[in-house]
């Protein structure tokens, strides 16, 4: 809806402008636009600019029962903040227009709060969810696509598909299941399956389905108990709970005879001594 003004009440608008309470506006032009200016009316809030305006709310911030449950509640160059009121940030139409921490709504033409969410810090691809990958530039997650298959990947701009995760991969070598780990970076944790690959002596931070390895995986790379035990030539080891010798004591390292309440698979071993 647009609305010119008569001299007169041109006159009032510019008046008005100034006892506005809550989210008060008098706003400059940005480049060629020229300025800018509001005023309420019976039907609302206007948005004013070379005695041209606009209706932009239905309600104007000096009603005393003027609450807000979103920024379409407001006024252009406000927003509706935490506590349900109008606010000013100013009027825009770009972001480099907008204070630190705020963006552009183009459609109001009014800054608002930024509520895009910072990355996702990581070290591991298992940090982040399914569809991002662990940027090592940045150690955050950072969103790549969805696939299937190595071709799906493919066909969107990526070299490969980590298809337990279901993730695109900037690369096409996740590493190894053989092997061991020679540097300092520890193991990811990997759901029952799968186990962690290598590369380079080092993990990776992907887990790969063990249905799927290139090379059989080292005892050690099985993270479960069922997984180690399926495995041919491993052995699972277990750490005994509440174990007591013969007199009740409680078992210290080198007792021997004891007797535990129960065991915790610990890890899984090579079954040859």
């Amino acid at each position: 809806m647009t609305k010119l003004l008569s001299p007169i009440r041109l006159v009032l608008a510019l008046a008005t402008v100034f006892t506005v309470s809550g989210c008060e506006l008098y706003f400059g032009g940005h480049g060629s636009q020229g300025d800018r200016w509001t005023y309420c009316g019976n039907d609302g809030y206007y948005v004013c600019q070379d005695n041209d305006c606009e209706w932009a709310g239905a309600r104007c911030p000096d009603d005393p029962n003027y609450t807000c449950t979103s920024d379409q509640d407001c006024a252009a160059g406000c927003f509706c903040a935490d506590n349900g009121t109008c606010e000013e940030a100013g009027f825009c139409d770009n972001d480099s227009q907008c204070p630190a921490g705020y963006t552009c709504d183009e459609a109001r033409q009014s800054c608002v709060p930024d509520t895009t969410p910072p990355p996702t810090p990581c070290t591991f691809e298992q940090d982040c969810q399914n569809g991002e990958v662990c940027d090592p530039a940045t150690s955050t997650c950072t969103a790549t696509c969805a696939c299937t298959s190595d071709a799906e990947a493919q066909a969107q701009g990526y070299a490969s598909c980590n298809e337990t995760r279901q993730t695109c991969e900037p690369t096409n070598d996740a590493g190894t299941c053989g092997g061991t780990s020679t540097c300092n970076i520890i193991a990811p944790t990997c759901p029952a399956g799968e186990v962690p690959m290598i590369k380079d002596g080092c993990y990776t931070g992907i887990c790969n389905t063990i249905g799927t390895c290139d090379v059989a995986p080292a005892c050690g790379a099985y993270q479960h108990e069922n997984d180690c035990m399926g495995a041919e030539s491993c052995t699972a080891v277990y750490t005994g709970l509440n174990c007591t010798t013969p007199t009740g004591a409680a078992c210290t390292s080198g007792s021997a005879n004891c007797t535990c309440t129960s065991y915790q698979y610990a890890s899984c071993r090579d079954a040859t001594p």
